[in-house]
């Protein structure tokens, strides 16, 4: 019994004509020029990893990279390129996932702790038809429900898409490096360290990225960074002048979320905003002090863009009542 697809036990051309044209239909008609086959090519690496329910999240989230540009020539990229690019963003998302993580120890210094490494890792997985292209698996997420924002099992999640927040600020087009300081200076020293290394990355060899995100939190999202746009970004978190210190405000507790970890203060010049260590503290502290004066003992990281405007992060290290 013959399958459907295989060829065609005949001599006459016209059902050998007919046979062939079956066969493009089945398939699609095929691409002419080099936006097609691009195109094409794409459909094909979605199609390869639509799940087999079609609600269903991947198993394990899956960040997809395509570089392309100058040094990305005939579908190969030097090798130095693609490691430094690897090397760089497994850091990247490492510090980037250690910031992020509200279940830290406030001002903990030193190396990011190896259990946040590991459940930030990626995996190399596959190449895909594009100028270059890479499969990237995160290690799967621990199956009982957590907190949204909180816990090892969201941190790739939030580091990949703040990472993809600041590629996406990076290309806008007007105030990019404000908006850039303004997502990143909350991260402190390292990340903003390895972002900028990073973007250097892809504005030195003149490459571009695609990314693709998928998890079990983030359905599907795309950002891209080109070579300009990642000079920008470099040269923006370059150029920063940051500073720490110490700090005491003095004001009204107005408000602030558990999840997300913040309490906010209102002082007579402004709203702060003041990052909390631990996301339990923020329920007690509104139970004990919403609409009252208080004294807050902040650690300030402060950015003074090269236009002259100022960022400031604030992480709570104490409060309590005026004496």
């Amino acid at each position: 019994m013959s399958t459907p697809n295989a060829w065609p036990a005949v001599t006459d051309r016209a059902a050998l004509r007919a046979w062939m044209e079956a066969r493009r239909n089945d398939v699609g008609t095929p691409p002419t020029t080099m936006t097609g086959l691009r195109e094409r090519q794409f459909q094909k690496l979605a199609q390869s990893f639509v799940c087999e329910e079609p609600h269903e999240s991947p198993r394990r989230p899956v960040l997809k990279f395509a570089l392309d540009g100058e040094p990305v020539p005939g579908h190969k990229i030097e090798a130095a390129v693609l490691g430094g690019w690897l090397a760089t963003l497994q850091k990247t998302v490492h510090s980037v996932a250690y910031a992020l993580d509200e279940m830290r120890l406030t001002r903990e210094a030193g190396p990011v702790p190896k259990a946040i490494q590991f459940a930030t890792r990626l995996l190399a997985g596959p190449v895909f038809a594009s100028s270059y292209g890479m499969v990237l698996e995160g290690v799967q997420t621990p199956a009982q429900a957590e907190i949204p924002g909180t816990g090892d099992g969201q941190l790739l999640d939030l580091a990949i898409n703040r990472i993809m927040d600041i590629a996406d600020q990076a290309s806008a087009t007007s105030d990019a490096a404000e908006a850039i300081l303004d997502s990143a200076l909350p991260l402190g020293r390292r990340a903003i360290s390895h972002l900028s290394e990073l973007s250097d990355v892809l504005a030195s060899s003149g490459a571009n990225v695609t990314f693709t995100w998928q998890s079990k939190t983030t359905k599907s999202r795309v950002a891209r960074l080109t070579s300009t746009a990642a000079d920008r970004c470099h040269k923006a978190l370059e150029s920063a002048q940051v500073e720490d210190s110490d700090e005491q405000l003095v004001g009204t507790l107005v408000g602030g979320s558990k999840v997300r970890g913040f309490i906010e203060l209102e002082t007579p010049d402004r709203v702060a905003v003041i990052r909390t260590g631990k996301d339990d503290d923020v329920t007690h502290w509104l139970a004990t002090y919403a609409e009252r004066r208080v004294v807050a003992d902040v650690h300030v990281l402060t950015a003074r863009s090269p236009g002259g405007r100022e960022h400031k992060s604030y992480l709570l290290m104490d409060l309590g009542e005026p004496t």
